[in-house]
């Protein structure tokens, strides 16, 4: 039995090898009518490419298929870049698409869409890496031709709208064959020129004058930058991969210069609103604390000793009025009662008796009074003592009182 006879899955795995090894066959483009489409249930879309002579297998992963923008239908005329393989279990020959267009779209717009797919699936054209843009730019580095209108108009723009920043040109080529390397050594130029932001820019042109800005080595010089990118190339219609890798991209050259540094004029109303907002909340700062002063002395005021000895004066001054006002009260009342009491004791004074006419009797030498007839006796000597003076007499005979018998 021959030596040469082997296994054909070893063989299956020789020619696979062969095709996914071979610089041709990994970098080829088809061009044919899809003549069957189909999307499995994992996402990958299998479908044919034939034309009058053959017809080849091919493959779009889920993850490019996702990415592609064209989406091609059965009896469309495409053409398709990928690497070719063998599919081992039933070694069909197939390609492996990452691209695929209308036909007649041209091989350049081939080329960029490649790109674009390619650079978009290792992340530069990620949102979430892109920066804001810095509010108030001291320097702003400009990558641009140093003898278009660009330049000229970018100054003009900064100058009316924030005469405070400083321009920084980095001249580059901006159209042709020299133009990516040219505009790569500016953009790194300026890393090292303590820049803020950096505007890589151009002037309106044709979609090959401006070709030199979906270069790949523009587009990772942008994407490389420790410094914010803006990207204003050509008009708003124009689009580049350079402007999918800027953190920025600017419609044009002049709205760049807008859109980076901020207008004065605003700002010095904005300024003269916060001045205003200021002196008013310090005002009324101020004016509160004013008010929580006062409270508080007044407070201390009436927490104080003088003012509470003060309190205690006014209190003392009421007190010695009533008390006094009392007191004469008190003085009066007791002034009635002693003429009340003066006017008894008239009513009841001997001497009052004895001016209306009436005499005191005492036995002579005696001073206890007489007061009845019976305590007489005939001859006794008894003394009389008138109001104004007194004199004695002889009891010559004692007569009962009438009342008493």
């Amino acid at each position: 039995m021959s030596s040469r006879i082997i296994r054909v899955g070893l063989l299956a795995a020789y020619l696979r090898e062969l095709v996914e090894t071979d610089d041709v066959m990994q970098d080829v483009w088809v061009e044919g009518e899809i003549s069957s489409f189909m999307v499995a249930g994992s996402g990958h879309a299998y479908f044919t490419i034939k034309d009058e002579a053959a017809a080849i297998d091919a493959v779009m992963w889920k993850q490019t298929r996702a990415r592609q923008s064209f989406q091609p239908r059965v009896g469309e005329q495409v053409v398709v870049h990928g690497g070719a393989t063998i599919y081992e279990r039933n070694t069909r020959f197939q390609i492996r698409t990452d691209v695929i267009y209308p036909a007649g779209a041209g091989i350049l717009q081939l080329q960029l869409e490649q790109l674009t797919q390619r650079l978009e699936a290792e992340g530069l054209f990620d949102p979430s890496r892109k920066r804001p843009l810095p509010p108030f730019p001291s320097r702003i580095g400009i990558v641009t031709s140093e003898s278009g209108a660009v330049w000229h108009d970018i100054q003009q723009v900064v100058q009316r709208r924030y005469p405070l920043v400083e321009l920084v040109l980095a001249p580059a080529v901006v159209q042709g064959d020299r133009a990516p390397d040219s505009v790569v050594n500016a953009i790194q130029r300026l890393q090292a020129a303590d820049v803020d932001v950096i505007v890589v820019a151009r002037g309106g042109g044709s979609a090959e004058d401006l070709w030199a800005f979906n270069d790949e080595r523009i587009a990772r010089a942008i994407f490389a930058s420790a410094i914010v990118v803006v990207s204003a190339i050509g008009h708003e219609t124009d689009t580049t991969i350079a402007d999918f890798v800027a953190d920025v991209r600017a419609p044009t050259p002049s709205a760049a210069a807008e859109m980076i540094v901020p207008d004065i004029a605003a700002l010095s109303l904005f300024v003269d609103d916060l001045r205003t907002r200021a002196l008013g909340a310090a005002t009324g700062a101020v004016d509160a604390s004013s008010r929580d002063i006062a409270h508080l002395q007044h407070r201390i005021a009436l927490l104080s000793p003088r003012a509470q000895i003060g309190a205690m004066r006014v209190s003392l001054e009421a007190e010695r009025r009533r008390l006094r006002s009392a007191a004469h009260h008190v003085i009066e009342r007791r002034g009635l009662e002693l003429e009340l009491a003066r006017a008894l004791l008239r009513a009841v004074d001997p001497a009052s008796l004895l001016n209306r006419g009436y005499a005191h009797v005492s036995r002579d030498g005696s001073a206890e009074p007489v007061r009845s007839a019976a305590m007489l006796n005939k001859g006794d000597r008894v003394r009389l003592a008138f109001a104004d003076g007194n004199a004695q007499a002889t009891v010559d005979s004692v007569v009962g009182n009438p009342v008493a018998s």
